[in-house]
Order: C-alpha cells, then structure tokens, then sequence
C-alpha cells in the first residue's frame, strides 16, 4: 500500500515522517469563539453533529499560494461535480454564512467542487491469499478541478495516479485555501483493514482489570509498531540480560500484566511500557543501532543454545523472532525452515510498571503478540457503528457518547447533546477520537439532506429566532450536496480520522500488483538516444511471480519505507537484469571470441558453479554456505546430482576470491558437497527473493558493522545510492545504471511532486566519471 497526504510540502531535514505528516494536513483554524469543538472536526463537529472528515489549511507553495490537491493512491474516479463559479451576491444559498446573528447577513462563499476517487491495494497476504482493501477519498470544496491524462478536467471512469492533481483548493465560509477531506469503507473492507469485526454495541466501560488475550494477532497483516502482552508471571531480571536463549524459571515476574510497544525507527529500536488499559508509563531511551544489528543479535542468541537445541532453531528462525515477536510462517514446509525451539526466550529491557527498567520475556507463556495492522483497542482504536437515528445527521451513538461524557457522576445532565458537545474541545476527548472509527451516513446525499439537519432547527433558534435561519440553511445544503452520489460512495460509510488513517498505515510497504510495476522503468538507457522499452504488461510479467514473496522479504527485513524500498530495487534490476532472470547470464562458463576461449570476467574462473543467483545474484561459495546456515537449508542426499555438473561429491570450489592484489593464488578450495544444491537460490522464488535481503542485512559495511540499510538511511542521494552499489557488487559495475534506476524508483515511490520528464546528471566512481540520464516516462496501462 503506497499513501501520500492530499497535499505534499516538502519534507525537512530530518523531520520525522509523524512530523512530517502533521504538516501536511494542518487543521483549519475555528472561528467561532463560543464554540467548544474546532471547526471541521472529525468525527463531531458543532451541536454534536457527525462530520465525515476533516477541514485541511491548504500548505503554501514557495510564491506562497495554496498547494493543489493530489489524489492520496491510485485508484478511479468514481465522482466528480464542477465547481459552481463564485460570486458576492448576499442571497447565494453558497454565500451563506453560519457566523451569521439575527439581524445581520454577510457573504461567506463556500466552494462545491468535489471528487470521489476509489482506491484497490493490498496489505499483506495469508497463504497465497492477498488482504485486498478497497476505500474511498473524498476531496471537497475545490475551486477548481484538475485534469486528466486526455487533457481534460476529471469525469467519472478516468483512471488516476498517486500524487495527480485532483484540483485547486477553494474557500470554506470565505476563507481561502481550504478543503474538506476524508477517507471511508464499507463494512466488509473494514474488517480487512483493522483484521477482525467491529466492535459490538456494549457501552464502552472500561473495568478494573481489562481481560487478557487469548491469541497473538493477525499474521496476514503485520506492519508498525509490534505490541505484546506480558502476564503478570511474565520472568524478568536486573542488571545484564539473562545470558539463556532459552525461557527460564522465574525468579521475579511482572507482579502485574502490562502492554509493551516495540517500534524500530532509524535503525533503532524504542520500548515503551503501557498499563493494562493503555496508558504510557514510560519508554526508554532509543536502543542505538538495534534494528541495524538484529541478525547479529539472532546469530549470538542462536549460538548461545545448548547443543541439543540448534537442531530446532535457525538464525533465521531468531531474526523473526527479534523482528515480529514471533514466527509468521509462510509456505512450503521444504522452504520454511525458521526454526526456533519451543522454549526461546526473547529477552528485552522495557520500563516495568514503577518506570524503572527491567529485562523481560516478551515469549514468556502466557505472552500475545500484535503490530499496527490490528489496530488495537488498547491503544485507543474503536468502532462506534451503534447510532440509533442512522437517518440524523447529529450523533446518536450510546458508546460514542459513553466516550465523551464528562466523567462526573455527579453531573445530572451530563449525558444531553449540549453538555456533550461541551466536552469535544477537552484534549484527553480529542486525542480519544482520533482513533474512533465511526458509522454514519454521508452528508454529501441531497435527498436526505433535510432530514439528516432537522436537528439543527432548535439550534438555530437559539441563535435567530424567528428568523428564517433554517430556510437559508436548508438551501445551502442543497448548493453543497449532490443527487447521483455512486452506490460504492454512499455504503462506504465507515470512517477513520485521515490524519490518524495515514499514521497508522505508513509502516505498510506491501507493493500491490499495480504499484509495484510502476517501479520498473518504461524507458532506460545511457542517453536519449539510446533508450531500451518496457511496457506495462512486461513489467507486470516480470514481478508478478515474485511480487508476494519479495513483499514478504521486504517485510521481514524492514525494507518497507520509500527510501530504503527505493535503493533495495535498484540494486535488484542492475542484478537481475530487470527482473528478467534469477541466474547470471552465461552462468560463469567460459567463453569463445574468435575461437579463443577468455572469462567475461576474471573472477568467473574462480567462483564458477557459484555464480549469481536470487535477486542480490549471490556468488561464491562462502556466501551460499553463509545463508544455508542462517535457514537452514538441508543438506543434499548422498546420491543427489547437483544441477550445475560443476559440482559433485568430491569437487573443490573456492569460498571467496582466492587471490591476493597481485592476483596470486593465496586461498585454498574446499569442498562443498553434501551441502545443498545452490541451484535453489534461483529456482525456489521465496529463498530467491529472501536470500537476497539476507545478503542486504548480513554484509559488513565497514568497522564491524553490518546491514546494507544504513547507507540507504544517508538519504537519497548519489553517494549513499554509490556507496549502496559499491557495497552489492563490490566494485564498478553497473554503478551508473543504479544510480539512474534509483532516481527513477524514488520520483514514483516516494512523496516527490518533481515534474522533470528526463534527467542528466554525472556521477564518479573511482577515476571515472558517468554520466546518468533518467527518463521518467511513468510505467503505466496505455
């Protein structure tokens, strides 16, 4: 799933993507003084009234004009109105204004341009089954809509890209710059979403003691933060970490059951202790490098079993475990060999509940395991679909107003519309609502607009009496709602907060089957004229055997955010030729020109039979021996015929360059049977795909450390895009190409709104200086 906000400043340096976000969809500020929720609040707004999304200040451009709106995914267009040109006349029912007293009458023009975009992606799979999510955005209150790839404004049907203009922001009661959005499904894509059904009508009370779990949490969906429920008899221990991979009988506990966050960020990794209900007790300082450092940690805390233990466990097996908390499993028994022995231990330190810091068993019996993708109510998220007046426009909803009341059992009145509507602007209220999913109908249906605002005659009565204030009102809401909304708009009527919407899925970097092509170059080559072409079906073509286990690969190894999604497939087309291939071209035999035989490379003669395979085209020996062990993938029988006759019983094959820099043989062979058959690195598509990232995880990027996704944290940029090929290949080769694959994946992967349909631009390796041309010819359906 690939989101970006509906407006796209530029990111600062540094800034965190939360941060980030926040500035991308700043709030409108409120304007009536008297009022006790924010102007275009979501999911309340003025006299209790639902409101389906959000009220955005349009983020100015560098001249200082509002940013266009861009579509948030790919997706159709299922809706579309023209705006209404404005105009100052005092009785235009879009001139209305609700600031408006008795006795006075001011032009306030409010914008009626409106798009409707639907939207198909994917977050993850179970067995070969994808999780396929469908929602809709919806922009309103454009002054202006922008156009199609025919070259004319949006019609129902057209297809649309991420980060296409959908229109130019318009005015809200006068005020400039504006939009209304808001993201909505219906109930079944709901329950895809947030992994199980929305919650059920009782009042949401909260009791002494919430209960415990009874499962870990979906395993189809994981993304985010990990979270994990630690039983009271959850073992822990002071000073060092325990040195035993393995669970241990308890000499203190927890005493009491708490919620542990677990987020890796920037190479790093925070924990953050909850009590039962999940309120914050403390996080610990960030973990330096933790993330970087997990498959050095999971080798340490497999080597440190007990001999009779290995044979269930893997380095593999412990990866995951550091990773997710638990094994995910994903196919074949023969190819999902991340073992780990019944009683791991996962040993962390976490704040315990009086704040100070302890180890604990994040396995210990008893424990449950979850991440983001199950949206969590103990971390806020809650469904509220109980309204009992689902035909009214004002909040009927017990559970939601059980939510918001004012907790003084004293109050008498606490539960009446006013009294609640008080309480919308109190923070701790606020906060909560940002993460309630509500389900109500669309306020953009005209034929039900009368009754739906019916409530709101007594209030304006208070405000005008005797006036005709509803009148005006009921026009205006005609002038800003539509006959003909489509059947998918009007039964999508469950709603996130967007803001909320986004943060929550922006740890989700499953590829669907149309964005991942996208990736891949329509045209490439060294300049202009020299272009090579490949079209939308064979790009899908390429990845699409691949596609569910590279997303998988993707996943376990963290390689999920746009800047690290965007240097992992560069280096993969220079590697797989374009995802054409899975071994290396000529499989290192030595060929003839003119009748004289010679080696295309030097190196082919030494590494022969373990020439480049998988999707990193892992060569020599050591490096195949290195990710046999980290599976570990089984031995071959003993009258196995390797596929690379190369290979036999009794052959010798170097494990890495045997020579010296004078290119002196200083290295001896060894031999590699009974091991496996390399050949499965290419054949078997999960260890195609997972063997790679393992190389990208394990390699040593200088002073000790390891893990390829350091350099890509630099930035994009040309010398960590180098250094990233540099650290793949080991040399030259290829190192223009990637850099020019690299700023292609990035203008389509990323938040960037560059507009340039080709690029030049030199880059040096060693002596030699490249030059790098980039066509941004966008791959997509023609």
């Amino acid at each position: 799933m690939i989101l970006s906000p509906p407006f796209l400043p530029a990111r600062g340096a540094g800034q965190s993507h939360d941060a980030w976000l926040q500035t991308t969809m700043p709030p409108t500020a409120s304007r009536l003084a008297d009022t006790r929720a924010a102007e275009g609040s979501f999911p309340l707004s003025h006299g209790l009234a639902w409101h389906n999304g959000v009220h955005i200040q349009a983020p100015a451009d560098a001249a200082g004009a509002g940013m266009p709106v861009r579509a948030i995914a790919d997706g159709h267009v299922i809706f579309v109105h023209a705006p209404t040109a404005a105009n100052a006349r005092i009785d235009d029912a879009q001139n209305y204004n609700p600031f408006d007293r008795a006795g006075t009458r001011t032009a306030a023009w409010t914008d009626n341009g409106c798009v409707v975009v639907q939207h198909t992606t994917t977050i993850g799979v179970a067995g070969t089954a994808e999780t396929e999510v469908v929602f809709c955005s919806l922009y309103m209150h454009l002054s202006a809509l922008g156009r199609s790839a025919a070259g004319r404004p949006w019609q129902a049907g057209d297809a649309i890209w991420r980060k296409d203009t959908i229109g130019q922001p318009g005015r809200i009661y006068g005020h400039e710059g504006q939009i209304h959005f808001e993201i909505s499904l219906d109930d079944a894509n709901l329950r895809r979403l947030i992994g199980r059904a929305p919650d059920g009508p009782a009042p949401v009370v909260a009791p002494a003691v919430p209960p415990a779990p009874i499962a870990d949490g979906r395993v189809d969906a994981v993304f985010g933060s990990l979270y994990f429920y630690l039983p009271a008899s959850t073992p822990t221990a002071t000073g060092a970490r325990p040195a035993s991979s393995l669970r241990q009988a308890a000499r203190t506990t927890l005493e009491q059951a708490v919620w542990v966050k677990m987020s890796y960020e920037h190479g790093g990794c925070v924990m953050e202790t909850f009590d039962v209900h999940g309120v914050s007790v403390r996080a610990l300082p960030a973990q330096a490098d933790a993330e970087y450092e997990l498959y050095h940690e999971a080798s340490i805390r497999h080597a440190a079993l007990p001999p009779a233990d290995r044979a269930s466990s893997s380095i593999s097996g412990w990866y995951e475990l550091l990773r997710f908390g638990r094994n995910l499993g994903r196919g074949p028994a023969a190819t999902d060999r991340d073992g780990l022995p019944a009683q791991a231990a996962h040993w962390r330190q976490i704040a315990g509940l009086a704040g100070t810091p302890v180890w604990a068993d994040l396995n210990a019996a008893g424990s449950f395991k979850f991440s983001d993708a199950d949206f969590l109510p103990v971390m806020g998220w809650h469904c509220f679909g109980d309204d009992t007046q689902p035909t009214d426009q004002r909040c009927d909803s017990p559970r939601l107003k059980e939510w918001i009341r004012d907790p003084d059992a004293a109050n008498a009145n606490r539960m009446e519309p006013a009294q609640l509507a008080a309480r919308l602007g109190v923070p701790e209220v606020q906060r909560k609502l940002r993460r309630a999913i509500c389900r109500f109908p669309s306020e953009w249906e005209r034929g039900t607009s009368g009754q739906r605002y019916g409530f709101a005659q007594d209030l304006l009565e208070q405000v005008a009496p005797g006036s005709d204030a509803w009148p005006r009102l009921q026009a205006h809401l005609q002038a800003l709602t539509f006959d003909g909304l489509p059947a998918a708009c009007l039964a999508a009527d469950w709603r996130p907060h967007p803001i909320e919407f986004f943060s929550a899925l922006a740890g989700c970097g499953w590829l669907s089957q149309n964005e991942l092509p996208q990736l891949l170059p329509r045209q490439h080559g060294p300049d202009a004229a020299h272009l090579a072409a490949i079209s939308w079906a064979t790009a899908r073509a390429r990845f699409e055997p691949y596609r569910v286990a590279l997303n998988r690969t993707l996943r376990k190894y963290l390689i999920e955010n746009a800047l690290r999604q965007t240097h992992f497939l560069a280096q993969t087309y220079i590697e797989t030729a374009m995802w054409q291939t899975m071994e290396e071209f000529g499989r290192a035999h030595q060929q003839r020109r003119n009748g004289v035989p010679y080696w295309p490379a030097a190196a082919m003669e030494y590494y022969g039979a373990f020439y480049g395979r998988g999707i990193m085209q892992l060569t020599w020996a050591g490096n195949y021996e290195s990710y046999g062990d980290y599976r570990p993938l089984a031995a071959a029988d003993a009258g196995h015929a390797y596929v690379d006759e190369r290979i036999s019983r009794v052959s010798l094959h170097y494990w890495a360059d045997p020579r010296d820099r004078n290119g002196r043989i200083v290295a001896q062979p060894q031999r590699w049977s009974p091991r496996f058959d390399p050949s499965t690195v290419s054949s078997v598509v999960f260890i195609a795909c997972d063997s790679g990232a393992h190389y990208w995880v394990s390699k040593n990027v200088g002073q000790g450390h390891l893990n390829i996704n350091r350099a890509c944290d630099a930035g994009m940029t040309t010398a960590a895009v180098g250094r990233a090929s540099v650290l793949v290949n080991g040399g030259g080769y290829g190192y223009a190409e990637r850099q020019g694959y690299a700023a292609f994946i990035h203008r389509f992967r990323a938040d960037s709104t560059e507009s340039a349909a080709t690029s030049t631009f030199n880059v040096t390796h060693g002596t030699r200086t490249h030059s790098v041309h980039v066509d941004f010819t966008p791959q997509r359906p023609r």
